[in-house]
């Protein structure tokens, strides 16, 4: 009986050892919690047998360990010469619902992780703190440190680069520190417009229609097949806007000047030109002095593109060094 429990306390001590934390984080705390921050790519995932792994308070068979093997493309922060990393979560073992670390082979993501008994361990577990980048490979970020950390994660997002896919568009995902707001997103999306590249027009196009936004002057320029299967986002985006018709640009600002200085901005590229008009004469009224807007309503559509300085505006023909394929 005693060799049997000095071979488990032996077993237990040579287990994973990592920091049990679910805790609601804001982005700057899982930052603060960080001493390493990578971009790579997931080579593979795999659960780990640690027979006497304990969650304190949980039930045994809830959590496991996951070990993701990541191919290291770009180290924000701390330091690491290898190639190849291994990082660690305890992960729910049973059924869930909502925003948790839920992960491909094959994925480009940024890791936050602690260094804890010498393994790499995220810094929450369970909960989102992986951020998948769908645009594909990046040497650095935006920017530079002078900026705000997530402000240039936020725009790496945004990034046109090779190996790019369809999620470069989802503007829910897009901007993990909440930071960049609808209104410049929705002008990067508006960019993408403006791509000789029809995947990524149709994406774009799709995306400023479907995240209520209000953005749909590309309805128009979509296919048949596109329109039908976007149809119900787009009638139900026409009846949102219908709630407008009946106030003025006058009672429409007071609804939102105080609390949504996007969605003002927003309401200056109405695809309605009169109403476009008749707020652009609210906004500039307000805000004199304000020149990131619409306004006038006979003026293009504001759209940018990101590059190496930030998002930019995008004046004149879209960058042939900016043509990607997926």
């Amino acid at each position: 009986m005693r060799s049997l429990l000095s071979a488990a306390l032996i077993v237990t001590g040579c287990g994973p050892r990592l920091v049990f934390n679910i805790s609601d984080m804001s982005p700057v705390q899982m930052l603060q919690r960080s001493d390493h921050v990578f971009i790579g790519v997931i080579e593979q995932h795999e659960f780990e047998k640690w027979p006497f792994f304990r969650v304190p308070g949980q039930a045994s068979s809830n959590w496991r360990i996951l070990r993701r093997r990541i191919r290291v493309e770009n180290v924000l922060r701390g330091v690491e010469t290898r190639k190849q990393v291994d990082i660690y979560e305890i992960y729910g073992a049973g059924g869930a619902s909502g925003d948790w670390n839920s992960t491909q082979d094959g994925e480009r993501a940024l890791f936050l992780v602690r260094v804890e008994n010498g393994r790499y361990h995220v810094v929450r577990d369970w909960w989102r703190s992986i951020f998948q980048i769908h645009s594909g490979a990046h040497s650095r970020l935006p920017l530079d440190e002078a900026r705000p950390f997530w402000e240039r994660v936020a725009l790496v997002m945004w990034w046109l680069q090779p190996g790019w896919s369809e999620g470069i568009t989802n503007m829910g995902r897009n901007d993990p520190g909440h930071v960049l707001g609808r209104w410049r997103a929705v002008k990067i999306l508006r960019g993408f417009l403006q791509s000789p590249d029809d995947q990524l027009r149709r994406f774009a196009c799709r995306a400023l229609i479907d995240y209520e936004t209000g953005q749909d002057e590309c309805w128009t320029k979509l296919s048949p097949e596109d329109q039908a299967e976007l149809k119900h986002e787009f009638e139900a985006g026409v009846q949102r806007k219908s709630l407008l018709e009946p106030h003025s640009a006058a009672e429409l600002w007071d609804v939102y000047a105080k609390a949504d200085g996007d969605r003002l901005r927003l309401l200056t590229t109405e695809s309605n030109i009169q109403f476009r008009a008749e707020f652009c004469h609210q906004f500039i009224r307000h805000l004199p002095n304000d020149r990131d807007n619409g306004c006038t309503a006979e003026k293009a559509f504001p759209a940018t593109i990101v590059t190496n300085d930030g998002d930019v505006p995008l004046i004149g023909r879209w960058p042939v060094a900016n043509t990607r394929t997926p």
